[in-house]
């Protein structure tokens, strides 16, 4: 029988195995809105990236010489990044892609965090801040993320009180992808949301679908990378429910620790009140009641004292 992944480590699975089959409908129903198939898509594609940076910067001219894929930039002092597809033009221009489907996943300080993350690999000691490339952080969304009902949005640093361009070159787009528009950017946005090769726009980027889609060689590479991943995302998600799982445990040892504390407290109050009312009644033949009045106890708490004398 034959066999239909090319993964070495994995095991072989046949064309009949179910398992097989969900993977490879679901390899045939991803867009390029699905991070997994755009990464596999532009994977050293330059021809595809520089079509869809052209469109995006509403250009002509721009050549993509280098094209690299869940590029991952460590930070020692924290939390790293890995960008979906980082591309470089002619002019030494850099360019973070990132494609999202929730919302909360192109948040403004993510797309902060990735700009600086960029300027983060350049600069040595010593080196010139000029050295410094023209950086753009391109977030595609499925819905309008800023809400504003434009088809894309820049954002760069202004000086508020002149009203000009702070030019630091770090810039920021949104692309919405709900705009389905008879435009050069609308019919992009179209075929970054359609699976079926055979009814996109470009040729360019549906012959590169219909080619991951179609060959066995490709889709059980697809399939075997849509494995790795959810097999990652499960780690990560176990990573992380143990990690919560741990302050969890840890706020609660505390919890626990301040209300013993607290209890000890009050029982150490409780007993130095008990030492006082016992005095109190030795030296002055008072009565308990007159006694805890003396010492300025609430009569609730009477009983309490009463019942400890």
């Amino acid at each position: 029988m034959k066999t239909v992944n090319n993964n070495a480590n994995s095991p072989l699975l046949t064309k009949e195995d179910a398992h097989w089959q969900r993977l490879i409908a679901r390899v045939q129903a991803m867009t390029l809105m699905d991070d997994i198939f755009f990464n596999c898509f532009m994977e050293d594609d330059t021809a595809a990236m520089q079509y869809v940076l052209n469109i995006i910067m509403e250009r002509h001219d721009l050549k993509v010489i280098s094209v690299k894929t869940q590029y991952t930039i460590p930070n020692i002092y924290g939390r790293g990044v890995r960008f979906d597809v980082l591309a470089i033009d002619q002019y030494g221009n850099e360019y973070n892609f990132e494609v999202q489907n929730v919302s909360n996943g192109a948040a403004p300080k993510r797309a902060r965090y990735n700009i600086d993350m960029l300027d983060l690999r350049h600069l040595k000691a010593g080196d010139d801040f000029d050295d410094l490339p023209e950086t753009y952080v391109i977030f595609i969304t499925a819905k309008d993320v800023l809400g504003y009902g434009l088809p894309i949005y820049h954002i760069d640093r202004h000086i508020n009180e002149l009203g000009i361009k702070f030019d630091d070159m770090a810039h920021i787009i949104y692309v919405n992808g709900e705009n389905k528009s008879d435009t050069p950017l609308g019919r992009l946005m179209q075929d970054f949301q359609n699976a079926d090769p055979a009814k996109m726009h470009s040729r360019l980027l549906a012959d590169k679908m219909k080619h991951l889609k179609s060959l066995d060689e490709e889709v059980c590479k697809m399939c075997n990378i849509v494995e790795e991943y959810v097999a990652e995302r499960m780690a990560e998600a176990k990573a992380e429910l143990a990690k919560a799982e741990a302050a969890r445990a840890e706020s609660e040892a505390a919890r626990a620790e301040s209300e013993a504390a607290r209890v000890k407290a009050e029982e150490k109050a409780a007993t130095s009140k008990l030492d006082s009312i016992k005095n109190l009644m030795k030296n002055t033949q008072w009565s308990a009641e007159k006694a805890m009045e003396a010492i300025g106890i609430p009569k609730s708490d009477y009983p309490q004292y009463l019942a400890l004398l």
